[in-house]
């Protein structure tokens, strides 16, 4: 993540109290309007169905659209989001988001934790839930953004969003509260989850460590327990610029407590969790023209492709980022720096959409598909998903004149890559 029953909005609102959408416009922010008209010109493209859906190529990229919609939009199929909670009351949510069963797994004991979001595994503080940045909002609107005129439009608009919080208001997300929230998901049975995240505070665990065996076996397990109770689980590579299939190095870990980390060699023995844990649908991130600068790559790891955007393959612009929503409760100055940067939306309730990159922005458009098959194909096994996400992706050829002094080098084809995995994830192909 970092490195970065139903209730209506109204009602919740009250119940939580501390959810207070700015009166006025935010300086720097774009209407919907003027972010409409000014991704219409540079896309070449037809505002709507959406306020801001001439903003969403990576909706275009991977076949959604009024064709996947009329084969499948996710309707009783239940999506996790393990994140940092969700904006309770955002407009692209309500109405198909599941309180009931949304839980906060942030723990006392966790490092970075505000209080507000605190609940130990009690699903009943609900207040917890809420998203106090906006990483999470982001995730579970590209998900299943409602089609209701407002905002953006989703992969699987009609799919329900249950938020499963293991990562705190600072981006983290420990191992412990990951697990928990897996294993959450499996007594659930939810149907997808999505991870855009590493387990803290390791981005490798090497197994010539008793410490970081015994993290990587408890995620290990918790994973294995959600996929035998049905759970298809999607997770993004990583941001790191490197090759999974060939680690080298890491000067990262651990990330905390501050300060501690140590640059330290590692191999094959060590692996990045959750996105290489075995069964799980790992995503590298595209820009609008080839791999992003900064995804994560690696065969057998990378499963697919999805748009995570890259600015620097729209020069000038903002609009190569994905543009999805954000929390009215971001207490980290988060918004208000990219509303600064010409990279924030704010209707006039002051709910909010932001452009940003990674490949925690590519991960849900495949779990977004994967709960597009399963309203298909609901007792299709998590492999068999996994299976049909991989065989009608777009294939997907190394790209041209790739750096050579990148540690990333592209190597098989013409169906699968090691930058790409089968290819471009294809929600329009996956559900005909």
């Amino acid at each position: 993540m970092r490195k970065f029953v139903l209730l209506v909005g109204a009602v919740l609102a009250l119940m939580l109290g501390l959810i207070t959408p700015a009166a006025a416009a935010t300086p720097g922010a774009l209407t919907p309007a003027q972010a409409s008209a000014n991704c219409a010109a540079f896309f070449g493209v037809a505002q709507g169905p959406e306020p801001l859906s001439a903003c969403q190529w990576d909706m275009r990229r991977i076949g959604v659209g009024a064709a996947s919609y009329a084969n499948a939009t996710g309707a009783g199929v239940n999506v996790g989001v393990i994140d940092g909670g969700v904006d309770l009351t955002h407009p692209d949510l309500t109405g198909h988001l599941d309180v009931a069963r949304s839980c906060s797994f942030i723990f006392s004991t966790t490092p970075t934790a505000d209080p507000q979001e605190i609940a130990n595994g009690n699903c009943a503080n609900k207040a917890a839930v809420q998203d106090l940045q906006g990483h999470g909002t982001h995730v579970a609107t590209t998900i299943a953004g409602r089609l209701n005129g407002t905002g953006i439009a989703g992969v699987a608009p009609d799919a329900t969003i249950v938020a499963i919080k293991a990562c705190t208001i600072a981006g983290y997300c420990f191992a412990d509260s990951v697990a928990a929230a897996l294993r959450y998901a499996g007594d659930q049975r939810l149907d997808v989850v999505n991870l855009s995240l590493f387990a803290d505070p390791w981005l490798y665990f090497c197994g010539n460590d008793a410490q970081q065996r015994a993290l990587l076996q408890d995620l290990q397990s918790a994973s294995r327990y959600a996929q035998q109770r049905g759970v298809v689980i999607v997770a993004a590579a990583g941001n790191e610029a490197q090759d999974l299939g060939h680690p080298t190095t890491d000067v990262i870990s651990p990330d905390w407590p501050p300060d501690a980390a140590v640059e330290r060699i590692v191999h094959n023995n060590c692996r990045v969790a959750p996105a290489e844990l075995p069964g799980v649908v790992a995503v590298s991130a595209s820009g609008v023209s080839t791999l992003a600068s900064y995804s994560n790559t690696g065969g057998p790891t990378v499963d697919v492709t999805a748009p995570g955007g890259d600015a620097a393959q729209t020069p000038g612009t903002t609009y190569g980022r994905i543009l999805a929503g954000w929390s009215s409760t971001d207490g980290t100055g988060q918004w208000e720096a990219l509303a600064a940067a010409g990279r924030g939306v704010e209707d006039a309730s002051g709910n909010r959409w932001v452009w940003i990159s990674g490949t925690s922005m590519a991960s849900p458009h495949v779990a977004g598909v994967a709960a597009l098959i399963r309203e298909l194909h609901p007792n299709w096994s998590p492999g068999a998903v996994a299976a049909q996400i991989r065989r009608t992706a777009t294939p997907t050829a190394c790209p041209a004149n790739w750096p050579a002094d990148d540690v990333r080098q592209c190597t098989g084809g013409p169906s699968s890559t090691t930058f790409y995995g089968a290819g471009m994830v294809n929600a329009l192909a996956a559900t005909s």
